[in-house]
């Protein structure tokens, strides 16, 4: 089963093409890596995907939803990192997950301790936002997107300002929660080496369209390499 699908999907800004075209399915399960430099269109089918901005063209569907016609349900399936998640920096971390709840009423109190637990927050779960490093704010983010065991997992560049102990993290807790919970997750970024770890797909894409798709186990060692090969279709 195929969880996203987009069918030559365009996106216009005036004359500017954000997306030309684009065209690709991720299939149940899978964790798959959308990879380009900045500016070549990622977002752009985060947006997408969430409903957040609309196409000019082509069709999409999402855990069998229409992004647009079927917002709410959609959502109610998917969680979402991005590089700069919306906090509030007056509420605790187990408040902000309570606002979750008070959306996804299955969510259990102890699901909200376990999640927190999970990302490395246990210890300052009542502590303000305000109070959480950069760092923190990224787990915080992750836990947001665990809560409620999503179907489909989106992370849009949640490695950007990490350290290097953060990034490890990031991987294990993502890796952790797909053998767990069997979820489907896309990650976008502009770095191949740092979802190398992570994904089985790698879709390239610049400046709107996709250009090669491709499996890890086809990659060569050289992540660096193969980016530049993919991206400028050497």
């Amino acid at each position: 089963m195929s969880v996203v699908v987009f069918k030559d999907v365009v996106k216009k800004y005036g004359r500017i093409k954000a997306l030309d075209g684009v065209s690709l399915e991720i299939e149940q399960g899978a964790c798959v890596g959308l990879i380009g430099v900045n500016g070549a269109g990622k977002s752009t089918i985060m947006k997408t995907i969430t409903g957040v901005i609309s196409r000019s063209g082509g069709e999409v569907s999402v855990l069998g939803f229409d992004p647009w016609q079927h917002k709410p349900e959609m959502l109610a399936k998917i969680g979402l990192i991005n590089e700069s998640p919306a906090l509030y920096p007056f509420l605790t971390g187990t408040e902000h997950l309570k606002l979750i709840q008070n959306v996804k009423k299955s969510i259990t109190n102890a699901e909200i301790d376990e999640v927190l637990e999970k990302v490395g927050l246990g210890e300052r779960k009542n502590d303000k936002v305000t109070g959480y490093s950069f760092g923190m704010r990224q787990r915080l983010g992750m836990a947001q997107a665990l809560i409620g065991n999503p179907e489909l997992l989106l992370l849009d560049e949640p490695t950007n300002g990490l350290d290097p102990v953060g990034i490890r993290d990031l991987r294990e807790i993502v890796s952790g929660f797909r053998e767990k919970s069997g979820a489907t997750v896309l990650i976008s970024s502009h770095n191949l080496h740092e979802v190398g770890l992570l994904c089985d797909r790698y879709i390239f894409i610049n400046k709107g369209k996709i250009v090669a798709i491709t499996n890890r186990d086809d990659l060569g060692e050289d992540l660096e390499k193969e980016f530049f090969k993919k991206i400028e279709g050497v």
